[in-house]
């Protein structure tokens, strides 16, 4: 229930400000309004949250969800401070904090259940050690490029955040397109089919992670180079496709060659008979890596209605054709969903990048 309604509210609180912030080359907000911003989004994901889960959960589990949210919110407010670092290439300060991040919240959150066998206890002790990496690490290391005094200007900020609301929407559309197969196959073929399903789908991750990590700390240099110079932009463009591609390609393999041995590893052997999922699994993550990639480029040159409307035609035709292919493929059909709807996303968004493309040679 805590993990459902963060999903549900970090949206709200992260507003796609880290990719705005590093590919802000034109002044539009100083480092210090971004924070302010960030604030102002984290009270209403905050408050979003404990309602959606008053309303839907009652009191039953307000406690650790409440926790839960201020974890998974501090986490996304340390995004902004990683964004400063991104925009002075000090990537390695970013590595280490996740680092820091992932070991302390790991090591506190097994303490915390051994010693207690409290999940309150344990959640509490995360969202402690989250906010403690973001003062005692990041805030140090970010001083040094840029002031990080928030600055908040409530009217000013309830319209940008409006403005930016478009950005929200796309975000979760985006994470709809995988949603909606899913619930349709539990239907279809009950919870089991989908448990199979996700077992195999947890490994592929990689695949997309991995992309993001390719064209995740290029995104300023992108902007840098479509504003002052486009054909510099679409050599880079160029060149980051093909080693998005090849790196998908590297751990498609891998995981065709291993994915035996490592689903068997970390599910057993009921999952062996449905290897044959993988090859799907593994197609639609590289269509979803592309699509985010290009949703994140047209953040980049600002054209966030293009955005908006690639992942509404992303959701439109998951929406239709997901009864279809899990009745015509039965488990299979939850990925040739995915990709026939991220790859309609993917048409949309590359003609609106083509006119924005052209709109800079004005």
């Amino acid at each position: 229930m805590a993990s459902t309604v963060s999903s549900l509210a970090i949206p709200f609180a992260e507003f796609r400000l880290r990719t705005l912030h590093v590919t802000d080359i034109r002044g539009e907000r100083a480092s210090g309004e971004y924070i302010g911003l960030r604030i102002l989004s984290s009270t209403i994901a905050f408050v979003l949250g404990v309602v959606y889960s008053l309303l839907t959960n009652g009191l039953a589990s307000l406690g650790v969800v409440t926790l839960y949210l201020i974890y998974s919110i501090a986490t996304a407010f340390i995004e902004g401070f990683h964004a400063i670092d991104q925009r002075h290439r000090r990537m390695d300060y970013i590595g280490l904090s996740y680092i820091l991040q992932g070991l302390s919240t790991l090591a506190v959150f097994c303490l915390g259940l051994w010693l207690t066998n409290s999940l309150e206890v344990a959640v509490g002790a995360m969202a402690l050690a989250a906010v403690a990496v973001g003062i005692f690490y990041d805030v140090p290391r970010t001083r040094r490029f840029d002031s990080i005094t928030p600055i908040l200007d409530l009217p000013t900020a309830v319209r940008t955040l409006l403005a930016l609301l478009p950005l929200v929407l796309a975000q979760v559309a985006s994470s709809a397109v995988l949603a909606i197969p899913r619930q349709e196959l539990a239907r279809e073929m009950g919870e089991a089919a989908l448990g199979i399903y996700s077992s195999i789908a947890a490994p592929v991750v990689i695949v997309q992670m991995g992309a993001a990590y390719v064209y995740g700390p290029l995104m300023g240099e992108f902007a840098e180079s479509f504003y002052r110079e486009r054909r510099a932009g679409l050599r880079l463009l160029g060149k980051t496709t093909l080693a998005v591609l090849a790196l998908a390609a590297v751990l498609a393999v891998a995981l065709l060659i291993f994915g035996r041995p490592l689903l068997w590893l970390m599910f057993g052997e009921k999952v062996l008979p449905y290897i044959s999922l993988l090859q799907p699994t593994i197609i639609c993550t590289v269509f979803t890596a592309f699509a985010w990639f290009f949703n994140d480029l047209l953040l980049a040159l600002r054209d966030f209605r293009g955005a908006l409307i690639g992942n509404i035609a992303a959701v439109v035709t998951t929406a239709v054709c997901s009864t279809y292919t899990v009745r015509a493929f039965g488990m299979n059909g939850v990925s040739w969903a995915g990709v026939a709807s991220y790859g309609v996303a993917l048409a949309v968004m590359a003609l609106f990048f083509a006119r924005d493309y052209r709109r800079l040679g004005r």
